[in-house]
């Protein structure tokens, strides 16, 4: 019997109504940390018992629950769904409680997505209802979070005024747990300013709180964030002792993006002790992290073709069924007609010309229907064959292709290793061709996500734009992108997948300008609607240049080009010193969702 089944069986054991809600929701409190896929079942069957009576209350906060749940799991698109339909029921009840909970939720998911302008929004919202209801925990959890989102956009000095606020009022409660995460939040953010000596000091003393309490996702937490602090003062081999006692943790509660984030750390680590099979070994664990949410992705999509697939299957039955509708009604009229010929012979002459004139009119809207019912099964049959071949050939290129070019990276990565120090024109070489092979794998990763999509919506193109974000600011570390979608585009807005390809490569081209040519620190990428088109603009605060001086690349004409095939504007706005802002501009198609 799972964790949740038992949960669920001493519920039913309760006799009131208000007993079985408390028990469920004290136990989801235990487990939502560290055990997601319990948490989501146990908060699907709140959800089911709260339908029964008028309690908007407990319904909403059980659609927090698994809005949260599905976070962990990584299906940030369901998320939202939950978060808002949850927002509907719980504003008007006024509840400070839980209506403060889902606003610092929602505030979370912002601040994952890099929207830091709707996630300080949520998080003021919740504070304003803390303070009025004088809610200390509330107060110190909101400060320390609002300052992550200050300190991930560089206003260090308000994160610090914000983590020392929430310090304050968790040694005034007596709150291990909080004052733990207080500790850990200021230890990071003087980790940003490098202000090394207060940053361990804080980090120790949060660790040595949590160890106390016992908190292992807590320590987990403190342990890459020590990682971290390792690895910036230059100490290769602690840091990654660090990293690998956060990576045990992460395994035994099945935490995914830690487990990922911490291998990533320790290749870059090995590489810096020049151990490169261990940095290879750690950059395939990473890779197989980071793809298998690609293969969550592809499982979704295969139930999508499905769903589809099975409900033509019902629309043909529903055809096939009404053929044989006509024609039973056809041969009802025939004898009909054949009995009233026998009883007035003097009729027969012009009941033949009407039954010829029936018989034809039936004749013909059963081929018509036939027609019909052929031209839909060869559509529903073209429509399976097509997307077989784009799996297919999408398979073949993740499983050959993909298999080739990294065994291609680790030849290359032990060549280096074999002639270093011996020809310095030989290692660039393989240090270039290293590069233009991983970046080939990536480019192959995006074509296989667009070939695995039917079509390609606004937050499909969000999610990918945010793992490419992700990946960029561990290569550049420093580095500022924000990603901002109007409310004006409807998240579900979509492209085909060539299109949606075509934008992602364009936004992607950009970016990597910016960042490896302009030596931009800031980049923004903002997505919105007007009238009957939508509008992309990426904008930097790079070095900028003259467009008519300088010698034309691949890169820009690339976008230009894919620009056009997307049947839209391109414009570019650069000047030396002062960045450069690229525009396209895309007619939004009359059958978009």
């Amino acid at each position: 019997m799972s964790i949740a089944d038992s949960i669920i069986k001493s519920v039913q054991e309760k006799e009131s109504y208000e007993e079985r809600i408390g028990l469920l929701q004290k136990e989801i409190q235990t487990i939502y940390l560290t055990q997601y896929e319990e948490t989501l079942a146990l908060a699907r069957y709140g959800y089911t018992l709260t339908n029964s009576r008028n309690d908007s209350i407990n319904k909403g906060d059980f659609l927090r629950s698994i809005g949260g749940a599905y976070q962990k799991l990584g299906f940030i698109d369901s998320v939202s769904i939950y978060f808002f339909k949850a927002l509907k029921l719980l504003e008007p009840t006024k509840d400070s409680e839980k209506l403060g909970l889902l606003y610092d939720d929602m505030a979370r998911l912002y601040r994952k997505l890099e929207q830091p302008k709707r996630a300080l929004e949520f998080y003021d919202r919740a504070l304003e209802l803390y303070e009025k209801e004088n809610d200390l925990e509330g107060i110190a959890r909101i400060n320390n979070e609002s300052g992550a989102v200050y300190s991930d956009n560089g206003d260090y000095k308000i994160a610090n005024e914000r983590f020392e606020k929430s310090l304050r009022i968790q040694i005034q409660r007596n709150d291990s747990v909080g004052i733990g995460y207080s500790l850990e939040f200021l230890g990071y953010n003087q980790l940003q300013i490098r202000n090394y000596q207060r940053a361990e000091s804080y980090l120790m003393q949060a660790l040595k709180v949590r160890k106390n309490v016992g908190d292992e996702f807590a320590i987990m937490l403190n342990y890459t964030a020590l990682g971290e602090y390792y690895k910036e003062i230059n100490k290769a081999l602690t840091s990654n002792e660090y990293f690998e006692k956060s990576n045990s943790l992460a395994r035994k509660i099945n935490f995914l993006d830690i487990q990922a984030y911490n291998h990533r750390q320790l290749m870059e680590n090995y590489e810096v002790l020049g151990d490169y099979k261990a940095a290879y070994e750690n950059l395939n664990a990473y890779n197989i992290l980071n793809d298998s949410l690609y293969n969550t992705q592809k499982i979704r999509d295969v139930e999508e073709i499905t769903a589809k697939y099975e409900t033509a299957e019902k629309e043909n039955e529903i055809l096939q069924q009404r053929a044989k509708i006509a024609e039973s009604e056809l041969r009802l009229k025939k004898r009909s007609q054949w009995i009233f010929g026998l009883l007035g012979l003097a009729l027969i002459v012009g009941l033949l010309g009407f039954l010829f004139y029936r018989q034809q009119v039936f004749i013909n809207e059963r081929q018509k229907r036939d027609g019909e019912l052929k031209l839909a099964m060869e559509k529903i049959e073209s429509h399976t064959k097509l997307q077989e071949q784009r799996l297919s050939i999408s398979r073949d290129l993740h499983d050959n292709i993909g298999a080739q070019l990294s065994f291609v990276i680790s030849t290359i990565d032990t060549l280096t290793f074999h002639v270093q120090g011996t020809n310095d024109k030989v290692l660039t070489g393989l240090a270039n061709l290293g590069t233009f092979t991983k970046e080939t794998m990536q480019e192959l990763r995006d074509t296989v996500w667009a070939m695995n999509k039917s079509d390609i919506t606004i937050q499909d193109l969000q999610a990918r734009m945010a793992n490419f974000v992700e990946k960029a600011k561990h290569a550049y570390p420093g580095r500022h992108i924000a990603i901002q979608v109007a409310a004006t585009v409807p998240s579900t807005l979509g492209f085909t997948a060539l299109e949606g390809l075509n934008i992602f490569r364009i936004l992607q081209e950009a970016l990597n300008n910016a960042l490896k040519h302009a030596g931009a620190q800031a980049m923004l990428v903002r997505i919105e609607k007007e009238e009957n088109a939508v509008l992309f603009e990426i904008s930097d605060d790079g070095k900028g240049f003259l467009e008519n001086e300088v010698e034309p690349g691949n890169g820009l004409y690339n976008m230009r080009k894919r620009a056009k095939e997307l049947g839209g504007e391109f414009h570019l706005e650069s000047r030396p010193g002062q960045g450069t802002r690229i525009v396209f501009q895309l007619e939004e198609k009359k059958d978009s969702k």
